[in-house]
């Protein structure tokens, strides 16, 4: 025990910090754990159901809408000889611990601040959306970020190929992860990740999909899953999140909408990272962060038929700049406020009443987060000392090339 406390140099308050704030991380999910919402009853529980009677050949059917990756889940839920939300909501549980120590490492990789790690951990068990997602809701946003947070750490390290494996697994899972997909460009137009990187994400998304093909869905319908999911819920605009589409109306020409949205977002993408693309800099990790931050929050402000958890991204991304950049501390309070009553207007009310504050007002403020976090994004790129001149990247790369050379020559 001694050598552990030296060699992570932690004293006796650590330590009980760590086990208080792990004590009460528990005691919340453990209290909500048996909490049954109505999508459990509709979608996860009538699946591991079909899966005890089926058998793997459910995975033949059309009968589920997810990646396959999470149905094997439930295959192997079906399989254990224990209550299935019982064994549905430990696994996400434990992963949401995983999540927070990864949290805590990635804030120790990139402040070196052993005290801001230990907050960064406490944080993630603690926050609302994450405990309230997992334990409460049941649902399995957490395998996905923490892909994403594991992506991270080996962006942080250096090592594009092993990050873009996790970014893949992470796609592999839930489609959500493209929302901030524009910043792995510009990290590749600033050369931190090679072309042949991204073939992970089909290359890791199509393995995922050969159990289920095998067992007898057709490929091409395992291929469309996402685009499937995308024509599902397009009674709204926005189902509950706090986007534009809740200042402007979420009900008024539906259709036509929900098309020029899609559209309008894949342009201001485009007009983003072209923009983006027209300067070099230096990739720190705190602006590999504050870029993936602004797209978690830009994506979802402007795409149509967005739901009440598709800010749990940036939830998170918002925990980990605050720890980077203690000037903005009052992003995470208000991203997870805005995330927390959407999730709380759609679990507590069932979808029928409205929150006691409008939408309206939490899109106006997220809004407001999205142009402090562009402005930040913005006075960086801008910045003489950030900058790369091209004759510097030409002479770095000249230099490389003279070392690989003189490597191959030994």
């Amino acid at each position: 025990m001694k050598r552990i406390l030296e060699k992570y140099q932690l004293d006796r308050a650590d330590v009980l910090y760590l086990l208080v704030i792990t004590m009460i991380g528990l005691a919340i999910r453990g209290i909500l754990r048996v909490v049954t919402t109505v999508d459990w009853t509709t979608y996860w529980d009538p699946w591991i159901m079909d899966l005890k009677e089926m058998g793997f050949s459910y995975l033949a059917t059309d009968r589920y809408d997810y990646a396959p990756s999470f149905v094997y889940i439930l295959w192997v839920i079906s399989k254990l000889p224990i209550n299935p939300m019982t064994s549905y909501k430990t696994l996400h549980i434990v992963l949401d611990f995983v999540a927070a120590a990864v949290m805590g490492k990635l804030v120790s990789e990139s402040t070196g601040s052993k005290t801001k790690s230990f907050i960064a951990y406490g944080a993630m068990l603690l926050v609302p959306t994450i405990w309230a997602d997992s334990a409460l809701w049941a649902q399995c946003d957490i395998i996905f970020m923490l892909f994403i947070l594991l992506s991270f750490y080996y962006l942080f390290r250096e090592m594009p190929n092993r990050a873009m494996i996790f970014y893949g697994l992470a796609f592999a899972f839930k489609l959500q992860s493209l929302f901030i997909f524009p910043f792995l460009v510009i990290l590749w137009v600033n050369k931190k990740i090679k072309i042949q990187h991204f073939l992970w994400i089909p290359g890791l998304y199509l393995i995922s999909i050969i159990p289920a093909w095998i067992a007898g869905r057709p490929l091409i319908e395992l291929i469309n899953i996402y685009m499937a999911q995308g024509m599902q819920d397009v009674w709204s605009l926005s189902i509950k999140w706090a986007n534009i589409y809740q200042i402007i109306g979420n009900q008024y020409f539906l259709l036509e909408y929900a098309e020029a949205g899609t559209w309008l977002i894949l342009g201001i993408l485009m007009c983003v990272m072209f923009a983006m693309a027209q300067k070099r800099y230096r990739i720190t990790k705190e602006f590999i962060v504050q870029m993936a931050l602004f797209f978690a929050i830009l994506t979802p402000f402007f795409l149509p038929h967005m739901h009440e958890r598709y800010g749990c991204l940036a939830d998170i991304l918002a925990i980990l700049y605050a720890m980077m950049n203690r000037r903005r501390f009052y992003i995470p309070l208000l991203q997870i406020l805005i995330s927390f009553n959407s999730y709380m207007a759609y679990l507590s009310h069932l979808g029928d009443q409205e929150p006691a504050i409008y939408y309206g007002v939490w899109a106006l403020a997220e809004l407001g987060l999205l142009i402090v976090v562009g402005a930040d994004v913005w006075r960086y790129m801008m910045d003489k000392d950030n900058r790369i001149l091209l004759k510097e990247t030409a002479v770095s790369g000249g230099v490389s090339q003279s070392r690989r050379a003189a490597r191959r020559g030994g």
